[in-house]
């Protein structure tokens, strides 16, 4: 399912749908009315993108004729599903002010953190074009070079004791050939994360506990933050969690949701299930027992998806803080080498002359 991104044509950016519902949660809380309200977007829209400007001329059509926010958002076909239950579930419960809010937090959020996890693709991917254009000029100009001298001076590599230094230059072909590979395979797995295959790119990733983890967290995050907007808006918990199903990507965790739902149709409730679920880690489990007693629970939740997205980012940066020094390093370890390699018969064969 689609939150949001333009994966799918006529569908709002992460950006777009912040900031509509940003500016619809504002003008309403002044008093302005929604049809008003989104008759003043259309005005200010960019006539150019057809997206934001096509789905705005369509909801105040819609609005004109009576139909309710919700409805008009999902006959625009440009709002996400979730969120357009939100705001339907919003209005019956008159919630509307704070939903877009919760909504708009949700988007910027959520747009937060794809720029930093597209940040942790492209250094890496950068640093590996760099180390390829390195090794291409050392195989094109300096290896060369200095094949050229010792040719000069010793009248032929083959026959002198120096003809080792063909092993930097092989090591150095072997080099660019991974380097290449590395770079291939980053750019066909971009490709097909942005071309819906996102479930082949993460089974593949999900060997690494590290990324697995990221993504367990990414699912988890949403999830929450899903559950919580919608129990803000006034829906039942057990209706609240099938209605945040929808956003989660992992089958495991989907798995474990649908027993908690299955548990709370018996009559138990979210904090009892989950905890039995283990659906968060062991802190955060235990807070929501006794937050749901007090009446706490909303709160908690907050504190719940700090922590996740805490969690998201420190993943983020530690593969980015990983793979970048990593990739420096064997950069440098291997010209000094070749380079050594390099330059040790220069020196021998000066020895010997002088």
């Amino acid at each position: 399912m689609s939150l949001g991104t333009k994966d799918n044509a006529g569908k709002l950016s992460y950006t777009e749908l912040g900031s509509f519902f940003e500016n619809m949660a504002m003008m309403v809380k002044s008093g302005i009315s929604v049809p008003e309200a989104a008759s003043l977007l259309m005005e200010e829209a960019d006539p150019a993108d057809r997206v934001i400007s096509g789905a705005l001329s369509k909801i105040c059509e819609e609005l004109s004729m009576g139909m309710p926010l919700g409805d008009a958002m999902k006959a625009s076909g440009a709002f996400p599903d979730y969120a357009v239950d939100m705001i339907t579930s919003a209005e019956h419960t008159g919630r509307i002010e704070k939903t877009l809010f919760h909504l708009s937090g949700y988007y910027r959020t959520e747009n937060s953190l794809k720029n930093t996890m597209t940040s942790a693709v492209r250094y890496p991917v950068i640093l590996l074009f760099m180390v390829i254009a390195v090794l291409a000029l050392m195989l094109a100009l300096v290896f060369p070079a200095f094949y050229g001298v010792y040719n000069n001076l010793t009248g032929g590599l083959a026959a002198s004791s120096y003809g080792y230094i063909n092993v930097p230059f092989t090591l150095c072909k072997v080099m660019l050939v991974i380097m290449i590979v590395l770079v291939i395979l980053m750019l066909a797995g971009i490709s097909m994360w942005k071309n819906g295959k996102k479930e082949t790119v993460k089974s593949v990733l999900s060997k690494s506990a590290l990324f697995r983890e990221l993504f367990d967290n990414l699912d988890l995050y949403r999830f929450s933050s899903c559950f919580e907007m919608f129990l803000s808006s006034g829906e039942h918990q057990d209706e609240a969690l099938i209605k945040s199903m929808p956003v989660v990507e992992g089958t495991a965790l989907r798995e474990k949701l649908q027993r908690c739902a299955d548990k709370m149709a018996a009559g138990m409730s979210f904090s009892q299930t989950a905890y039995e679920e283990k659906l968060y880690d062991q802190t955060n489990n235990r807070m929501l027992i006794p937050a749901e007693r007090s009446g706490m629970l909303d709160e908690i939740m907050q504190k719940i998806m700090t922590n996740l997205r805490d969690s998201i980012e420190k993943s983020t940066g530690l593969i980015a803080n990983t793979v970048e020094p990593l990739l420096t390093g064997a950069l440098m370890i291997f010209i000094g080498i070749m380079l050594i390699s390099l330059m040790v018969p220069l020196i021998g064969i000066m020895n010997s002359i002088g």
